[in-house]
């Protein structure tokens, strides 16, 4: 491949904001708050599938809590809503967001996606990375590097998921014009191969409607998507397996 032509496909990579993938060498957690959220979910949960929610102390991460947020997964209402959110996500997106559902930021092409991604966190207890950009009605945009870690369900039968979004960039009109539409750029599945099988850790109910429609098909909750071998493309998005994370 000449360079020119290289040149032009490194640069269509980065206009998808698919720029870890630049090197070959996938890099599942780029931004600094990221990776500490994670390192302490891992070290509270001490080997099992996820701590529980009583067992995240807010004094233990104060300098994570403006962009930290725990979202609630009722299977009753069917829904998926804020339960907390940091001041610096509720600037970004001009509201308070306690109560507001998550899947309202979203596109609508995006919204099943993430739903599902959503899913394997409360359901299987998988922690996922993934690329929200969010834009204003001006056209302004930026990438948040989001990461979604499960809690173990409520008595209730609710779930929680812990998560934390942090921008690439502090822009300067970021709190002063809100976001209004937010859509998908990327995904990462993290596994943690040392997660003790817990055997009788209940799985949420899924919030996936029973029939989904999608070009002719039927998919049912019941079915389980093959796994692929390294990547595979859904819509306009790449979804890598992740690697192995360590304690």
């Amino acid at each position: 491949m000449c360079a020119a032509l290289k040149q032009f496909f490194v640069k269509r990579l980065l206009d998808f904001g698919w720029e870890k993938y630049e090197t070959g060498k996938r890099i599942l957690m780029r931004q600094q708050n990221t990776k500490q959220l994670f390192d302490y979910w891992n070290r509270v949960r001490d080997g099992r599938l996820a701590p529980r929610r009583e067992e995240i102390e807010p004094s233990d991460i104060r300098n994570l809590l403006s962009d930290t947020f725990i979202l609630e997964v009722s299977g009753t209402m069917r829904t998926i809503s804020y339960r907390l959110a940091g001041t610096r996500l509720c600037a970004a997106f001009g509201r308070e967001l306690k109560g507001y559902g998550f899947l309202g930021h979203w596109v609508e092409e995006d919204c099943f996606e993430v739903a599902k991604l959503l899913s394997k966190t409360y359901r299987e207890f998988q922690p996922v990375v993934f690329v929200m950009r969010g834009k204003t009605d001006s056209g302004k945009q930026v990438d948040y590097e989001m990461i979604a870690l499960p809690l173990e369900p409520m008595p209730d039968g609710s779930t929680r998921i812990l998560g934390i979004a942090t921008p690439e960039k502090n822009y300067y009109w970021l709190g002063t014009e809100p976001l209004t539409d937010c859509s998908l750029r990327s995904v990462d599945y993290l596994e943690t191969a040392d997660i003790k099988d817990m055997g009788t850790a209940p799985l949420a109910p899924s919030l996936l409607p029973p029939e989904i429609h999608m070009g002719g098909s039927t998919k049912t909750d019941n079915e389980v998507p093959p796994i692929p071998q390294s990547s595979k493309k859904v819509a306009h998005l790449v979804v890598h397996e992740g690697g192995r994370i360590g304690n």
